[in-house]
């Protein structure tokens, strides 16, 4: 049961880091807004 979780943990943070590499690339002012968004949550 718990290795389940982490697989599907790890799954998803592969994910997240395909897409944030993706959007790195693609560049642009949407990316600029997220990433401030991202460095400006408290």
């Amino acid at each position: 049961m718990f290795y389940r979780a982490a697989v599907q943990r790890e799954r998803a943070l592969r994910a997240e880091r395909i897409e944030d590499v993706n959007a790195g690339f693609a560049g642009g002012r949407d990316v600029t807004a997220f990433i401030q968004s991202l460095r400006n949550t408290k």
